[in-house]
C-alpha cells in the first residue's frame, strides 16, 4: 500500500470514527425525548421509526432497493432492539435501561470473533473491560431496578448486539436505503399489536417527529456508514459514550443531577476510551 493509499484509509477511518460517536451522541438524546411523553411504549416506537422512515423516503434510489436474509435479519433484530429500549424506559429507570442496553458490546465481541474470526486485539480487550466496569459502576450505583425492566433492557442489549454485527453483510447495502427499510419495516411489525393507541396530540407529535429524525433516523444512518470502515469491536466500543451522555442532557433537561456513581463510571468509560486512542492510535 502506498503512503497515499494510507493516509487516505487512515482519513476515512478518522471519518467513520466520527460518524460512530456522532451517533452516540444523538443517540444519547433518547432518555430526554421518552421522558417527554406520556404514551405506550409501542406508541412510541412506531411513530418515531414512521417519521425516521418518512425522512428517509425522499433520499433513497429505487436502484438502492435490495432484499435480502440479511436485510430481513436486520429489520426483525433492529424493531426489537428499539422496541425492548423504550420498553425498559417505562418499565424501569433510564439509567437502568440504557446501561444494561450497552451490554451489548460484550456480545459483539463473541459473534464478531466466531463469526468473522475477528481478532480481539488487547488493547480493545483492556477497553472493553475497563468500560464494563464503568457500567457496572454506573448500574450499581441507580435505584433498586425493577426485574422485569432489567430482563426487558438486556433483551435490548441482546438485539443490538446482533443488530450490529449484521451489518457486517449488508456492508455494501446503502445506508439510506438500510435506514429506510428497517424503520418501514418496524411500523409493519408493530401496528397489529398497537391496537386502538395510536392517536397524538399537536405536542406528542412535535415530539416524536424530532425524534424519528433527530434521534433515531440520523444516528443508525451514522452508525450504518461508519461501520463500513472500521471493526465492529472498535465501533461498539465508541458507543459507549451514548449511557455516558444520556444522563447529562436528563439533568439539563429536568434538572435529574446524576449520582456519584454515575459519575465516576461515566469518567472510566470517557477515560478507557481516550486512553485506547491516545495508546494505540494505529489501531
Amino acid at each position: 500500500m502506498s503512503i497515499e493509499e494510507k493516509m487516505t484509509a487512515r482519513e476515512e477511518a478518522r471519518r467513520a470514527r466520527l460518524s460512530i460517536l456522532g451517533a452516540a451522541v444523538l443517540w444519547s438524546l433518547a432518555g430526554v425525548f421518552i421522558k417527554a411523553l406520556a404514551l405506550n411504549p409501542l406508541t412510541i416506537v412506531f411513530y418515531r421509526s414512521l417519521f425516521a422512515a418518512l425522512f428517509f423516503a425522499p433520499l433513497v434510489k429505487t436502484k438502492s432497493w435490495k432484499f435480502s436474509v440479511p436485510l430481513f435479519v436486520s429489520a426483525l433484530s433492529y424493531t426489537a432492539a428499539v422496541s425492548a429500549f423504550v420498553a425498559a424506559n417505562k418499565l424501569t429507570t433510564a439509567a437502568n435501561a440504557i446501561v444494561l442496553q450497552y451490554t451489548a458490546p460484550i456480545f459483539v465481541f463473541i459473534f464478531a470473533r466466531f463469526l468473522f474470526r475477528e481478532k480481539i486485539s488487547r488493547p480493545n480487550l483492556i477497553a472493553l473491560a475497563a468500560c464494563t466496569l464503568g457500567v457496572g459502576i454506573i448500574y450499581g450505583g441507580s435505584p433498586a431496578p425493577d426485574v422485569q425492566g432489567v430482563g426487558v433492557a438486556l433483551f435490548s442489549g441482546l438485539c443490538f448486539a446482533i443488530y450490529m454485527t449484521n451489518l457486517r453483510f449488508l456492508k455494501n447495502t446503502d445506508a439510506r436505503w438500510l435506514t429506510f427499510a428497517n424503520n418501514l419495516a418496524c411500523c409493519a411489525l408493530l401496528l397489529p399489536w398497537i391496537g386502538g393507541a395510536l392517536s397524538l396530540t399537536g405536542y406528542d407529535t412535535v415530539v416524536l417527529v424530532l425524534m424519528g429524525v433527530l434521534q433515531l433516523g440520523i444516528p443508525y444512518f451514522l452508525f450504518s456508514k461508519g461501520l463500513e470502515k472500521i471493526s465492529l469491536q472498535e465501533a461498539s466500543l465508541i458507543v459507549l459514550v451514548e449511557p455516558v451522555l444520556n444522563p447529562i442532557w436528563v439533568a439539563a433537561a429536568y434538572g435529574e443531577v446524576p449520582g456519584a456513581a454515575t459519575l465516576t463510571g461515566g469518567a472510566l468509560i470517557l477515560l478507557s476510551l481516550a486512553a485506547r486512542y491516545a495508546l494505540r492510535r494505529n489501531v
